[in-house]
């Protein structure tokens, strides 16, 4: 049951985003959220049966510290009383949409009670991926149109905005390389090739720098924990550095003219006249953050406050702070940063633990694959507000997380 309800919440997911599904204009009754009902109706159901509401591990805490300095920003920001025309109700709505896929990691690790169902779902993760790309390579390709999907500026994406997306294939592609890694068979390995090849494909179509940045940053993470722990020799990672190189180029080749010619200009400083038009406005951006953040230290100024607050400061750009860590900042204050950061801490803590003390091979590869995609995606967070992929990392994390304490029990 578990794995048909993240299966439609997938689908839902996506549709939503591309193709506009919608069901009602009531709030709260989106298919998104029907698809959330459904599955605290399951989790209810295992609480019922186990007599426990949640299953214990390390993040517990810091995920309801979060959720509680979510809930005490609305009145903060209430009573700081900066942006004029706040509704309750909007707010409460907002903390609802922020603390979701947090939501989402709770009810998986406590409904997903076998190792079939992780496996199953993350599979599902990985089928999610592939139709993704594969949706925005017949896009740019102009094969058919799908929903909101669009070339935009010679950049397109899977879902949501082309940075964020990138962002999400950089969590999984470590794990697609562990899948090509682990197959004996010819024709696996030929599936794991493919997909893995069409996804970075889809990587550079996103033009993304951050993307770049954060997948080179994760395939080396990736690389030298395989090494260190002699899980593979200095000929495969010759080989994998070579794929990459020819991939690279495979990709620059096979591309539309539009796209090529974008994304060559996004990469290209020569036409920027300073390192924040190259970053398209990101120094500025970030400065911003940071006046706000000095200006309310502690408790922050509330939840979607920095784009309000920089056009009534009247900086010279208004915008997000393309930067979630200054985001936290300056919406939660010091308190919340803090928490945030010990939280993703304690994730990769966890992880790192598992891949220690684990003797199964592929339960390394896995964790292995995870601690990269994990600090590829916390790098993005330094150039990129990340919304959408947060569903899919807490679902992610919540598989890893319920793997390891089922193989932790199999060992014991």
């Amino acid at each position: 049951m578990a794995v048909i309800l993240v299966y439609l919440f997938l689908f839902v997911f996506w549709a939503e985003r591309v193709l506009g599904l919608g069901f009602s204009q009531i709030k709260g009754l989106s298919f998104l959220n029907m698809c959330y009902y459904l599955l605290l109706l399951a989790w209810a159901l295992k609480i019922v049966k186990k007599r426990k509401v949640f299953e214990p591990n390390n993040v517990n805490k810091y995920l309801i510290l979060m959720i509680v300095v979510v809930l005490v920003s609305i009145p903060i920001k209430i009573l700081l009383d900066e942006i004029p025309n706040i509704s309750l109700m909007g707010e409460i709505i907002m903390a609802k949409n922020w603390t979701n896929p947090l939501i989402l990691f709770f009810i998986l690790v406590n409904i997903i009670d076998n190792e079939k169902a992780c496996n199953n779902i993350q599979m599902g993760l990985v089928l999610f991926l592939l139709f993704t790309v594969l949706s925005m390579l017949l896009i740019i390709y102009e094969v058919v149109e799908i929903g909101t999907l669009r070339v935009d500026s010679g950049r397109s994406a899977g879902f949501s905005e082309a940075n964020q997306y990138a962002a999400f294939l950089v969590l999984f592609i470590p794990l697609l390389f562990s899948f090509f890694l682990n197959q004996k068979s010819s024709l696996p390995k030929a599936i794991s090739a493919f997909i893995l090849i069409i996804t970075l494909i889809g990587l550079f179509v996103t033009g993304s720098r951050g993307g770049t940045l954060s997948f080179l940053l994760s395939i080396i993470v990736y690389l030298l924990i395989l090494k260190r722990e002699k899980m593979i020799r200095i000929a495969t990672v010759i080989f994998i550095v070579l794929t990459l190189l020819v991939v690279g180029g495979i990709s620059y080749v096979v591309v539309p003219v539009i796209v090529r010619e974008g994304v060559s200009t996004k990469f290209d400083p020569s036409d920027c006249d300073d390192l924040n038009d190259y970053t398209s406005g990101r120094i500025g951006l970030w400065h911003n953050g940071i006046k706000l953040f000095i200006e309310s230290p502690i408790f922050g100024h509330g939840q979607q406050t920095i784009v309000p607050l920089s056009k009534l400061r009247g900086f010279p750009t208004a915008g997000n702070s393309h930067n979630d860590y200054i985001l936290h900042a300056v919406q939660y204050g010091s308190i919340g940063l803090v928490i945030f950061l010990m939280l993703f801490t304690k994730v990769f803590q966890h992880v790192w633990h598992h891949f220690n003390i684990t003797t199964d091979s592929w339960s390394k590869y896995l964790y292995a694959s995870y601690l990269a995609g994990f600090l590829g995606y916390a790098f993005a967070m330094f150039s990129v507000n990340l919304f959408a992929p947060r569903y899919l990392f807490w679902m992610y994390t919540a598989i890893i997380y319920k793997y390891s304490q089922l193989e932790m029990t199999k060992r014991v």
